[in-house]
């Protein structure tokens, strides 16, 4: 599933991090630099067809199309000559005004009014006010190794699978496979023991462990951990499930009142006047989230998480409810930085925006703006999640939810049926609870994992130093705080060599709407041995392209 994934509502770099081997074309070296593609990769182009396929492989344009622009990365854009651009000739070089980048499926133009709250006077700006189209960006579509798993305190053994090569040393190719694909055994070599997990190691039926002889997929599903009913004493490591749904209402078409006792949760010190302080916009005419993104909404949601922003540290709480405001503010901002760059002594500017003058803070009172992307469908091929035809699974909600597994991964564990929402996605942005939901659902998890893949933390815990510190993560230069979530949440394009420095303008965005609720809150926005370089920003630390995950 995924090892680029997430979204920033204003932006989307495409960026491409396989380089096939044998091949003459690359998207990016280790140290996250370009490197040059020719027509037969779609990175530069953007319109992909069908190439030479010189192996007859079972595919079409439609197959190809994601490949544009480097949106896609795993099969068919990381193989050789399978697809190539339409035009032998790249698209011209963007300009210097920043705008969004190309993101997989192209968003209907539509225009927003302006903010009822722009400044009156006339003044030069270097970033255009927002529309619902610019904003509404989408993540490519993730590779299975960026979700994430709920890891368990004592695993059971398990025999080594014959089909699929996650867990064997030597993987050979099923040349009679049931999909009709050419696979050879050195396409399919990466995939021994989750190395690899793109085309074809992602796809049933392609590749085996060597020796072994092809037997049924299994058909068990990943458990779910018991349900959690109150927060823990002490830090564990497996994230908490949601508590059950009272009634099928709350995954229905609007769910149910959001009315909850007051001081419940994190009611208790998060109230209403503080969340209208961070938000004061939301219900502006530009804006889309006025009856969505709702605080009582947003209480009942959490409700249903009860280990969210309620340890024992109180200002450990306010910190990460600004986190995880700040970045889904990130996601669905009307005001986000356009074009950061980095001062002299270190620090990071936005430049001028329409928005700097607005009082309350400014850009970083546009948080909460959007609630549902443009225009995309982004179905990806999956038997356990299958997409519904004629529906989009594209970005909703303040994480703006995107995929069909996502969609269906989300359904199963809150909803109790996958179903309900890869037949119905649209509910994330009609059902206020869903919506709210979905976020705090994915600040758990990571987002969809499936059994066998190698996933990223959680944002839960890689915020409040309760993941383990593996050798991995100690190579790749990882610090517990914002900067790792930013990096869970899209480091394959914001973090370490993807990204456009420290003041990648994204991850700086994604930094002062979280300095901002945390000056709300009343608290330091850095924990005790923190620095705003290593634990707010992400540019020193390895994204999961350039460093999976591990288990330890």
């Amino acid at each position: 599933m995924a090892m680029l994934k997430c979204r920033s509502i204003l932006t989307l770099t495409a960026v491409g991090a396989v380089i096939a081997a044998g091949s003459d074309s690359a998207f990016l070296g280790k140290n996250g630099a370009e490197v040059h593609a020719n027509v037969f990769d779609c990175h530069s182009c953007d319109k992909c067809v069908v190439g030479k396929n010189a192996n007859n492989q079972e595919l079409t344009s439609s197959d190809c199309a994601p490949c544009a622009m480097g949106a896609q990365t795993w099969w068919p854009c990381n193989v050789p000559l399978l697809c190539a651009c339409a035009s032998s000739e790249p698209p011209s070089a963007p300009t210097a005004s920043p705008k969004p980048a190309p993101k997989p499926t192209p968003a209907p133009t539509t225009t927003t009014p302006k903010p009822t709250l722009a400044p009156t006077t006339t003044m030069t700006t270097t970033t255009p006010e927002p529309t619902a189209a610019s904003r509404a960006t989408t993540t490519p579509k993730p590779t299975p190794a960026s979700a994430t798993t709920t890891p368990q305190a004592s695993p059971m053994p398990t025999p080594v699978p014959e089909f699929g090569c996650s867990g064997c040393a030597t993987c050979a190719a099923v040349v009679d496979n049931s999909a009709g694909q050419a696979v050879t055994d050195a396409e399919c070599a990466p995939c021994a023991m989750g190395a690899q997990t793109w085309w074809p190691c992602n796809l049933e039926g392609l590749c085996r462990c060597s020796g072994a002889t092809p037997a049924p997929t299994p058909t068990t599903t990943k458990p779910t951990p018991t349900p959690t009913q109150g927060p823990s004493p002490s830090p564990s490591p497996i994230p908490p499930s949601p508590t059950p749904p009272a009634s099928a209402e709350v995954c229905s078409e609007k769910g149910p009142s959001c009315d909850f006792t007051l001081g419940e949760g994190i009611s208790s010190w998060f109230t209403e006047e503080l969340f209208n302080e961070m938000f004061p916009n939301i219900c502006s005419s530009s804006c889309h989230a006025c009856s969505m993104l709702t605080y009582k909404c947003l209480i009942k949601a959490t409700l249903m998480y009860p280990d969210f922003a309620l340890s024992g540290s109180e200002e450990d709480n306010k910190r990460e409810l600004a986190a995880w405001l700040g970045e889904m503010s990130q996601e669905t901002t009307g005001g986000g930085c356009g074009a950061s760059t980095e001062n002299s002594d270190g620090t990071c500017s936005c430049g001028s925006m329409w928005c700097d003058g607005h009082p309350g803070g400014g850009c970083s009172t546009w948080g909460l703006c959007f609630v549902e992307e443009a225009g995309g469908s982004y179905c990806s091929p999956s038997s356990t999640y299958p997409c519904v035809p004629g529906k989009e699974y594209k970005g909703r909600g303040p994480k703006q939810l995107s995929w069909n597994y996502n969609y269906g991964q989300f359904s199963e564990q809150f909803c109790g049926d996958k179903s309900i929402l890869l037949e119905n996605p649209q509910r994330v942005a009609t059902n206020p609870t869903l919506a709210w939901a979905s976020s705090i659902w994915f600040w758990f998890t990571g987002g969809a994992c499936n059994p066998g893949e190698k996933c990223k933390p959680n944002c839960h815990d890689v915020f409040l130093g309760t993941k383990p510190m593996c050798a991995g993560d100690v190579q790749a230069h990882r610090k517990y705080g914002l900067g790792w979530v930013t990096n869970v949440i899209n480091g394959g394009l914001e973090c370490g060599g993807a990204g456009q420095g420290k003041c990648d303008y994204r991850v700086h965005s994604r930094v002062r709407f979280y300095k901002h609720f945390c000056g709300i809150l009343d608290v330091s926005p850095l924990a005790e041995g923190w620095t705003e370089e290593e634990n707010l920003f992400c540019n020193e630390q390895s994204n999961y392209v350039q460093a999976p995950p591990q288990v330890c």
